[in-house]
């Protein structure tokens, strides 16, 4: 069966492969014994050859044929990083369906939704606890045909509709005689308008909704990102960020099918700082988490270091960094005793001594980190972009990043900005609409511009700065996109709770700020033979137990990365005018500037 993708990419060489299924296909007749994926195993990696991959993809793909998989069927990934990951997608890919990335830390409510809206015949899912939540909502997936559990085999015996990943490959052994030829006709027939990916993202308001990026946005985005990005087949990227968002897919995935460089898989992102010195990446994205993690590590290990080298390496960084500061243009190279000294070998410490491209996007990243990179000699380019124009809109380019900037349009894009100052972009990677919501696309994309919904202004030389956020969605340190309104409505639902405000932009996990209804109060104090004035109340430890067992209630009904993590009662309700509008809507900035020290106590510690 490799050998069959083998002959149908050779015959297709000579023209330039256009689909994410033709750069396939010829990597595996290009490259079969060469390594393509790399996965921890025993106390070290090992190597799948783009042959075994491309053998792996049409097993799963003729089982899937075989289960009566159609043209435009949707077909869920719930799991990590990981070799099935990869093989499954070619597979969907190659049958011209719809790939439906699940993110591991979606609650088995909010799977529902994914998998009833997209129509999702067949479940990929990674482990027993996976399984248990699509079990748990089969009854509202009328679409549902079979469920493929990766890990845990005899898990798989207990349900008719669910089968191991081992016996489903086996049977697309048995079903190629059968099926290869379906198989083989899809995968030639895939086209650039066809749909490479559905990507649910979060809205301000109700449920998520589903991105559409079809093969032409993916051609189009790694088109532009080659202006600057030279990739080759020997280049090393590791993939550790959830692949249901689609900058993990285009910087390790997507490019991958493109240039041939075997991805090498994360095995838990408490092992990233030693993979990393393992792998040494040539090419790495990092949300502003991870970067501000790595940061602090670096502080931390020279905080640790003997009084002699630790005064030597505090000199190297602090000098370093005062010549970042000190150079408008941040061009100034470090002291060679620095370098030799302390620099060179924190950026071998970290993984990145031959690192080629290191970028930061999906949330906005602290100027000050990207100068402490700079200063040990690690240029950080900050990228900007959304889901729907493929996560590119504009970026900073090698040896000419502007720190507080995201830098010029890619190649392809036009990008202006609205007398309201929001930033349109127009061009090649914008999405062609939202699956099954033409309203919203109507709203989103206005005579071929896409409407951020940020606010921001371009410099006389064309560099990018965003200045504000037209829509309340919240952006996490570690990147993940929020819906505030959502876990406010679930908090406000207590009876006490008057108002809710939930923080997290640009910070490392959800809070909330609560105002407390004064009559509900009263009668909670009633209710409880409580005594003394009801503002002692506000804070006694009744209500307090009460508004803790209520946080919980509502941390499980969601994701993990949208749980609160801390919260605090404001001593007084919100009032009109203030924080709130004429017609009760809440000013968030208002809200941000008038209690910044109560926001400030929920992150310092």
């Amino acid at each position: 069966m490799a050998e069959a993708v083998a002959e149908q990419a050779a015959e297709g060489a000579e023209t330039a492969p256009a689909t994410l299924v033709d750069h396939f296909r010829r990597q595996v007749a290009e490259r079969g014994a060469s390594p393509a994926l790399y996965f921890h195993a025993s106390g070290r990696y090992r190597g799948i050859s783009w042959s075994d991959f491309g053998r792996a993809s049409l097993r799963l793909a003729a089982y899937l044929v075989s289960e009566g998989v159609a043209e435009g069927d949707g077909i869920a990934i719930w799991s990590n990083n990981r070799p099935e990951w990869h093989i499954a997608d070619v597979a969907i890919l190659s049958l011209r369906c719809r790939p439906v990335p699940v993110y591991q830390t979606l609650s088995a409510e909010e799977a529902a939704y994914v998998l009833q809206h997209s129509a999702a015949r067949v479940v990929i899912a990674e482990s027993r606890q996976v399984l248990d939540k699509v079990l748990s909502v089969r009854d509202r997936l009328p679409a549902l045909r079979r469920i493929v559990l990766i890990d845990d085999a005899d898990g798989a015996s207990s349900d008719v509709m669910v089968l191991s990943w081992q016996a489903a490959l086996a049977r697309g052994d048995e079903a190629q005689p059968q099926y290869g030829t379906e198989v083989d006709r899809r995968s030639r027939a895939v086209t650039l308008d066809d749909v490479a990916t559905l990507i649910y993202t979060s809205g301000t308001t109700g449920p998520p909704k589903a991105v559409l990026l079809t093969h032409g946005n993916i051609a189009a985005a790694v088109a532009a990102l080659d202006e600057f990005v030279v990739t080759t087949s020997d280049d090393r990227v590791l993939s550790y960020l959830p692949l249901a968002h689609i900058a993990e897919r285009l910087a390790t995935e997507f490019r991958s099918y493109v240039y041939g460089h075997p991805v090498w898989f994360l095995d838990g992102m408490h092992h990233l700082p030693e993979r990393l010195r393992e792998v040494r990446p040539t090419l790495f994205f990092g949300v502003p988490r991870v970067w501000e993690k790595m940061a602090s590590r670096i502080r931390e290990g020279i905080d640790a270091l003997p009084p002699p080298r630790r005064w030597v390496a505090r000199w190297a960084v602090r000098s370093s960094l005062r010549r970042v500061r000190d150079d408008a243009r941040q061009r100034r190279p470090a002291s060679r005793i620095a370098e030799r000294l302390v620099l060179r070998r924190l950026r071998v410490q970290l993984g990145f001594d031959a690192a080629r491209i290191l970028v930061s996007g999906a949330a906005p990243i602290d100027p000050e980190v990207l100068r402490f990179f700079r200063a040990i000699g690690l240029e950080v380019l900050e990228v900007y972009g959304q889901t729907e124009d493929t996560g590119l809109t504009t970026m900073n380019r090698p040896g000419r990043s502007r720190i507080g900037t995201v830098g010029t349009p890619v190649r392809g894009n036009d990008v202006r900005i609205a007398e309201d100052g929001e930033i349109l972009v127009r061009g090649p990677v914008v999405f062609p609409g939202y699956f099954h919501d033409d309203g919203a696309t109507r709203e989103t994309l206005a005579d071929g511009w896409l409407h951020t919904g940020d606010i921001g202004e371009v410099e006389p030389d064309g560099y990018l700065r965003i200045t504000d956020r037209k829509k309340d969605l919240i952006i996490t340190a570690g990147g993940k996109n929020i819906s505030p309104s959502h876990i406010e409505g679930l908090l406000q639902q207590h009876p006490l709770v008057s108002h809710a405000v939930a923080i997290g932009d640009k910070r490392p996990y959800v809070a909330a700020l609560l105002t407390l209804d004064p009559d509900e109060l009263q009668t909670f104090v009633n209710a409880h033979g409580m005594s003394g004035d009801i503002a002692g109340a506000a804070g006694s430890e009744a209500v307090r137990d009460a508004l803790t067992a209520h946080v919980q209630t509502v941390n499980a009904q969601l994701a993990q990365v949208e749980q609160v993590k801390r919260w605090s009662v404001l001593p007084n309700d919100f009032e009109v005018g203030a924080e709130l509008t004429p017609t009760l809507k809440m000013k968030r900035k208002v809200v941000a500037e008038r209690h910044a020290d109560a926001i400030e106590a929920l992150y310092s510690r």
